[in-house]
């Protein structure tokens, strides 16, 4: 590669991903509503071979810069499509299910990435005289294998179906109609089929009976569920401030200040540990429900933030040095609390509180936000940490998952069990909102707090 690579071009390299995912999450909305679901994933496709392919051949760290820039646009595409989609397609009953296996993929993805990583490491070193260690990834290999899960997304979405929502959106119901008939097992007759083709019916009938295609019906949409945006925005909000990325990106840190200095297993357990726990939530979430599981989580994450800090406190202020399983303790308790519930739920939820009208606009939104978010805490985490120091980074934490807590106990709904019209209906009696002709769904429908 010609140019010299340093740590301000590696710092740039990092946070472009989130730069070119806020591009991509609000560019990719009003794509979703126009083109589809599925065609919106395959659509991103052949940006990420694109992006991949880029970076295998580039030269100079400027051609790195770009491509990470499209991978972003990309992730920022498909990182709302797909609980979209999988929130459209999946039966009532089990749709937070199929929604927490999204986080459990990312999480199984993130691991097998990094053993990929240790397998293609390499002693070339670098020439940055900032460089902390000669061990590299070879990472002009590694982004060609990357191109094999980029071209399966593609392919698996060209013969996956639509979203039969999406398609009553736009009055296409026969073609609704047959996909979900075919996806809960050809039996038309069954109670649960028919009500979701009642449901169908009613989409098609709403959108005929509303102005189509201009900007400000979709601005009146959104409008009409601003409670619902505004949850969806604090969910990802808090999830990103909750102190996930200070744990991931100071682990190694966090572990040599408690005298382990592997950081290569420690890195492996912790995924280990998020694959593990985020699997169990899959299995749970239709059980407990939503709220549970993010008021446990948040509230685990709290107490562990607590604990960190107390060891960095201890460990900087008063030179207490030997109690190191405090630190380990609290970053595994961390990383299981988020695997728990705040890693997948505000994800999930975000696929159920939306009308149809509007749901790929409305995630597209509430994913940018995170996008921000994410780029504002891997951007000033190092700022933040110079100026409170990592004990205060920690107890900053702890109090935004105070704030999560509180925050779903009186503001967030249980959706589990409920269909998309029962959540619709929660929220116009909750809240006063009404449709456009001022008229409120006749059906009363009240969701559990509990």
């Amino acid at each position: 590669m010609t140019g010299k690579c340093c740590s301000n071009d590696a710092s740039l390299f990092g946070s472009m991903v989130n730069i070119g995912a806020i591009i991509g999450a609000l560019g990719g909305g009003p794509v979703n509503e126009k083109i589809g679901r599925k065609w919106s994933l395959i659509g991103a496709s052949p940006l990420f071979l694109l992006a991949f392919l880029w970076i295998g051949l580039a030269r100079t760290a400027w051609q790195l810069i770009v491509a990470r820039v499209i991978v972003g646009i990309a992730l920022g595409m498909s990182s709302f499509s797909v609980p979209t989609y999988i929130g459209e397609v999946a039966p009532t009953k089990y749709r937070g299910i199929f929604g927490a296996c999204n986080q459990l993929g990312i999480t199984i993805g993130i691991l097998l990435a990094y053993l990929f990583g240790l397998a293609f490491r390499t002693q070339a070193g670098s020439i940055d005289p900032e460089a902390t260690s000669r061990t590299f990834c070879n990472w002009r290999t590694l982004s060609f294998v990357y191109i094999i899960p980029a071209a399966l997304l593609g392919i698996c979405m060209f013969f996956a179906p639509e979203s039969p929502r999406w398609l009553a959106e736009k009055s296409r119901i026969e073609e609704a109609k047959g996909i979900v008939i075919k996806l809960r097992g050809g039996d038309a007759e069954d109670p649960v089929v028919k009500a979701e083709l009642m449901a169908l019916e009613a989409i098609k009938s709403k959108r005929d009976s509303e102005e189509k295609g201009s900007v400000m019906t979709s601005l009146k949409a959104l409008n009409r569920c601003r409670m619902q945006v505004f949850i969806g925005i604090m969910s990802q909000v808090l999830q990103q401030f909750s102190g996930i990325n200070a744990i991931i990106f100071y682990q190694t840190s966090i572990f040599q200040a408690a005298g382990i200095d592997n950081k290569d297993e420690v890195a492996l357990t912790v995924m280990a540990v998020s694959v593990g726990v985020t699997a169990i939530a899959v299995g749970i979430v239709d059980k407990l429900g939503r709220r549970i599981l993010l008021v446990s989580a948040s509230s685990g994450m709290c107490i562990s933030a607590v604990c960190e800090g107390v060891f960095f406190y201890l460990n900087e202020v008063s030179g207490i040095n030997n109690i190191g399983w405090l630190a380990i303790t609290s970053a595994y308790c961390y990383i299981a609390s988020f695997s728990l519930g705040v890693g997948a739920i505000p994800w999930l939820i975000m696929a159920e509180l939306f009308p149809d009208e509007v749901r790929g606009l409305a995630a597209s939104l509430v994913t940018m936000v995170n996008w921000l978010c994410s780029f504002i805490v891997t951007h000033f985490l190092d700022q933040l940490r110079e100026a409170i120091t990592f004990y205060g980074v920690f107890w900053l934490f702890a109090g935004i998952c105070l704030i999560m807590v509180v925050f779903v106990l009186f503001i967030v709904p249980e959706t589990k069990g409920k269909t998309f019209e029962e959540i619709q209906t929660y929220f116009h009696h909750k809240y006063s909102v009404r449709n456009s002709d001022n008229r409120r769904t006749p059906t009363v429908v009240v969701l559990s707090g509990e």
